[in-house]
């Protein structure tokens, strides 16, 4: 298994844990960010991450490459978006904190990527 692999897989048990805590404790969870959770499309979001990180763990334990680069783009525009958001005041800023630490995931899978080229 390639590094850049791994480093999809570590995020794949970022994402299943963070999906994990929706499910349980979304309260406590969205707290730690300034956040609330008062309906249950949180708990489907969590849901949805809970599916996402098998998607990230298995492709990144079959070296599926074009999935490794692809994770690659989504993180980054996935943060693009949250900081469009922040910025038009929809959303509290504090939701970068975790936007950011999944788009520092992405520049190291994306630079683990260029390393190994085949």
């Amino acid at each position: 298994m390639i590094n850049a692999a791994k480093s999809v897989q570590f995020f794949g048990i970022f994402l299943l844990i963070e999906g994990l805590l929706l499910i349980t404790v979304p309260n406590f969870f969205l707290g730690l960010f300034l956040l609330s959770a008062s309906d249950v499309w949180v708990r489907v979001v969590g849901l949805t991450l809970i599916i996402l990180g098998y998607f990230y763990f298995r492709m990144g334990q079959e070296n599926v490459r074009l999935f490794l680069k692809l994770t690659t783009h989504s993180r980054t525009f996935q943060f693009l978006v949250l900081i469009s958001f922040v910025a038009l005041g929809w959303i509290h800023p504090m939701i970068l904190l975790p936007s950011g630490f999944e788009f520092l995931c992405g520049v190291w899978t994306f630079s683990l990527l260029n390393k190994e080229k085949p």
